[in-house]
């Protein structure tokens, strides 16, 4: 049978990146699951002896797959006499297997008279694919057994199969291509005990209301992640920026030009019929209502889709709107032609200094381009986030630097819940060594 093409699940001496919905998990250092660096370098130059016992196939490319045929029984002879090669078939479908043997010789010992004689051969498959080869090799071991002395009779015996086959594709295919890394076929990483990350029980498994206790859970999950010290360090730029935009003649420069260029067009028409998209009465109970759905349709996948996207705006939503509130306070900002100061900060002064349309008008985009993996897809959804936030400037309700600031905690709180949908998501992060030719390398699997 045919090895299958190599995929994420194959890895040459780096691990290769693998993809999907979740193609960058998190692992959390405070589950227990982080390897570090030096541990993983133990653990490689422990097991890959073992690796190598194990004969794993290796895939090697090429792009002829007849010439690397040829090489193959060319590099065999040169060390072992053949007598049976069947040449693999390219054009069938699917093609078939290419197999050498060799002819049983006398393995080498250290005296003459060594006890009892044994006799290797190898056997080396080739299993074409595409744009290269699979090559598996082993060498043969029997040992002459059943012989003795019986009453002064010598008593006949017969050639016995030692231990399994000793790998040999590693040194084969370091031969066919020196200074090559193929890929190597994995063992399943389930045997693998030591370097897997352990199952973790979800915290609301055991709990006597499993939905709620799951809410409440990514609830608080959803806060951490928010303000921790990262994200706090990321908060506290982003409005150090519109601090600069807000009490500069930034804000006013740019409102002014935007309702000169932007505000007549047909663009700003556009913008203007976008604002009802960020009313929280409008959007908080389609929210509520999709989450329900999901709870209502579970395990179904358009009611998962749609109950995850609720849930994950209910809770961007929960999540920023208490520093959205205090922060509008806080900054004591007016509206545009509300107050002689402008754009300036006057601390608890005014209740406009972020926008709460812009906030809410990019909580659902937010939300549904966290859920999927085009990037065109994404970026298109980051793209239509903004468009109430342009509404609020071409209606000349909010400045440049309060619609920015609105957006960005929508985003920073996106962030946070994305973080925590990654870490309850079920991800197995498995790390093993792989050998590769003579030297080695680092598989890492992930599943979910």
């Amino acid at each position: 049978m045919p090895r299958p093409e190599p995929s994420s699940t194959t890895a040459g001496p780096a691990a290769r990146r693998s993809r999907g919905r979740h193609a960058r998990p998190r692992i959390d250092r405070r589950d227990g699951r982080w390897i570090g660096a030096r541990s993983c370098l133990a653990f490689v130059l422990w097991l890959v002896p073992a690796c190598l016992a194990c004969g794993q196939s290796m895939f090697l490319a090429a792009n002829d797959g007849e010439e690397l045929w040829r090489r193959t029984v060319a590099t065999v002879s040169a060390d072992w006499p053949i007598v049976r090669a069947v040449e693999p078939d390219f054009t069938a479908s699917p093609p078939t297997e290419g197999v050498i043997e060799t002819a049983w010789v006398e393995a080498a010992v250290g005296a003459r008279d060594a006890w009892p004689p044994r006799r290797q051969r190898v056997v080396v498959r080739l299993v074409p694919a595409s744009s290269g080869a699979w090559i598996d090799a082993a060498v043969e071991t029997q040992t002459f057994g059943g012989a003795g002395e019986s009453s002064g009779l010598l008593l006949a015996g017969g050639w016995q199969a030692a231990a399994g086959p000793d790998p040999f594709t590693g040194s084969l295919v370091a031969q066919l291509a020196p200074g090559v890394d193929p890929v190597v076929e994995l063992p399943p990483l389930d045997d693998v005990a030591v370097l897997a990350a352990p199952r973790q029980e979800l915290p609301w498994s055991g709990a006597r209301f499993p939905r709620l206790t799951r809410a409440g859970v990514k609830v608080v999950e959803d806060y951490r992640n928010f303000y921790d010290c990262e994200s706090l360090v990321c908060l506290t730029a982003a409005f150090g920026a519109g601090a600069v935009m807000a009490n500069t003649g930034f804000d006013t420069t740019m409102q002014n030009a935007w309702q000169r260029g932007v505000e007549p067009t047909q663009l700003g028409t556009f913008f203007s019929g976008c604002k009802d998209i960020g009313e929280g009465r409008y959007a908080l109970p389609i929210f509520g209502a999709a989450a329900a759905t999901g709870l209502v349709f579970e395990g179904n996948p358009v009611g998962d889709v749609v109950g995850e996207w609720g849930s994950r705006s209910l809770r961007i939503f929960v999540v920023g709107a208490p520093p959205l509130y205090a922060l509008q306070w806080a900054t004591g900002a007016s509206r545009p032609g509300e107050s002689s100061a402008g754009s300036d900060w006057k601390f608890f002064d005014d209740n406009n200094g972020v926008s709460g349309h812009a906030f809410v008008g990019a909580v659902p985009f937010l939300a549904a381009a966290d859920m999927v993996e085009s990037p065109l897809l994404k970026g298109t959804l980051y793209v239509c986030s903004t468009f109430v936030a342009f509404s609020r400037m071409t209606d000349d309700a909010h400045y440049p630097s309060q619609i920015f600031l609105g957006w960005y905690l929508a985003w920073a709180s996106a962030r946070a819940v994305d973080a925590t949908e990654m870490r309850f998501a079920g991800f197995e992060v498995s790390v093993m060594p792989v050998p590769i030719g003579d030297l080695g390398g680092m598989a890492v699997q992930t599943r979910w």
